[in-house]
Order: C-alpha cells, then sequence, then structure tokens
C-alpha cells in the first residue's frame, strides 16, 4: 500500500512537470525532499512579483525582465536567488530549521513557533514593498537635490510635483496590492520603510512635502492603529526576529 501511494504521488509529480511543459515559461517549485508542490512561494524582485499556485507552478516571463535576479522564499524554507536565464522547469527549495537563541526571545518554543511563522509571512510579504519605495526615494534623491536652486513657493510646488509623481506610479503598480495589507502588515512596513530609507515615514513626508501634510497623514494614521514616526531597531523586541527574518530572504 505504502509502495503503492509513492508510485502514484511521483506519477502525479511528473504528470506536473509534463503540464508546465506545455506552457515555456512556467515552472514548478518543490521541496527538494519530498519532491511535493509548494504553494504560495513568494517569487519577486525589487519592482514585480507574483506567487506559486495549489500545484507549485508559476509564471515567470511576462514578469520579469531578462536580465533580472529572481528571489523565491517561503516560510521554513531557504531562500533562493536565481537569474532569470537560470530558472528551469523545477525549483528545489530545502527546509531549514530555527535557531534556538531566537526561540529564548520570543518565548516558549511551541508559542515561539505560531508568533515567528506568522511574523515571517507578514515580513515576506511586505519587505519587497519596503525595497519597491527604498528604490523610487534613491532615484528621486538627485533630483530633490536641484531643489536647492528654488525658493519659497517655488520649491514648494517642484517637491510637490516630485512627490505625487512617486504616488502616482505606486498607486498604480502597487495600489490594489497595498490595499489588502492586514492592520499588522501596514505596522511592520512603517518600520521596515525606515529601515531601508532610514527616514521614518513622517520624515519622508515632511521632507517632499511639508510638516503641516506630514502631521495630517499622522494623525491619520494614528486612527487606524499606526504611527508613521515609528523607527526600526534591529536589536530589539521583535524587529530583532525581522532582521534576522530578512537576513534570511536576502542571503
Amino acid at each position: 500500500m505504502a509502495q503503492k501511494l509513492i508510485l502514484i504521488r511521483h506519477i502525479s509529480f511528473i504528470i506536473l512537470i509534463n503540464l508546465c511543459f506545455i506552457h515555456s515559461q512556467s515552472a514548478i517549485i518543490i521541496d527538494i525532499e519530498t519532491r511535493s508542490p509548494l504553494e504560495d512561494v513568494n517569487i519577486f524582485n525589487h519592482f514585480h512579483g507574483t506567487i506559486s499556485d495549489a500545484s507549485g507552478r508559476f509564471n515567470f516571463d511576462d514578469i520579469f525582465s531578462d536580465n533580472d535576479t529572481i528571489s523565491f522564499s517561503l516560510i521554513g524554507y531557504k531562500s533562493i536567488h536565481l537569474a532569470k536565464k537560470d530558472i528551469s522547469k523545477v525549483v528545489e527549495m530545502t527546509k531549514i530549521s530555527i535557531p534556538i537563541d531566537l526561540v529564548n526571545v520570543y518565548g516558549g518554543k511551541h508559542k515561539f513557533k505560531r508568533k515567528y511563522k506568522k511574523l515571517e509571512r507578514d515580513v515576506r510579504k511586505v519587505y519587497p514593498y519596503s525595497k519597491v519605495f527604498s528604490n523610487y526615494l534613491e532615484k528621486y534623491e538627485s533630483i530633490m537635490d536641484t531643489l536647492n536652486n528654488f525658493f519659497g513657493i517655488k520649491r514648494y510646488y517642484e517637491k510637490r510635483k516630485i512627490f505625487s509623481s512617486i504616488e502616482d506610479d505606486l498607486v498604480v503598480k502597487y495600489d490594489y496590492s497595498i490595499r489588502k495589507l492586514t492592520k499588522r502588515q501596514g505596522r511592520i512596513l512603517i518600520r521596515l520603510i525606515d529601515r531601508e530609507a532610514n527616514r521614518t515615514s513622517f520624515e519622508i513626508i515632511k521632507d517632499f512635502r511639508n510638516i503641516f501634510t506630514a502631521g495630517f497623514w499622522q494623525f491619520t494614521a494614528r486612527i487606524f492603529g499606526h504611527n508613521l514616526k515609528t523607527s526600526y531597531n534591529p536589536l530589539k523586541g521583535e524587529d530583532r526576529i525581522i532582521e534576522y527574518i530578512i537576513g534570511r530572504i536576502e542571503t
């Protein structure tokens, strides 16, 4: 009976791979040991992303450019990074264990595992957005430097034009995805923006707009349980765990 189940599993796996070959731009992600398809794997770079479906399959040709390096991450598995040209029809991921020192930081072992998995899921969800936003800031920093040639109301409108350009671009590409974030994921994103930009969200709005606009959005954020002045500290509390998770994503 056991041999029969193993045979059926392998046959199912072969069928999945053959289905994948029908569409030349698709691939399947599997567990390297069990050979089982992996669902909900985050597949992304700094600007675009997707996830694998219930059969482990994902399409990447229409999403990523030929020169892109693509990251694959899933809770409980070692993150991998592949150039698009190196992605084969089957991508294998390896399970990893959680260091015991983090268990001590977070509490009891079983309670920690539940909290850790939830936190890792949330971090992996919002981390790509923080990288995207940071890249936008780097792109426009040099433009912001040119505003030193303007004064008064002229400088204000030029700054507003730049910030509006960033807002419009982000809304077009990410508005629907951002709206689906939970309150907890939103709070983590605010801290990760501080990590990537070395400035809180409040300071970013103040720099690109003005103190009054930043104050308005801070007031609005507080109503919904957020704080745009929240900073990131990788040496303390939950941020220490987040830093470990990001290290796994980036390494």
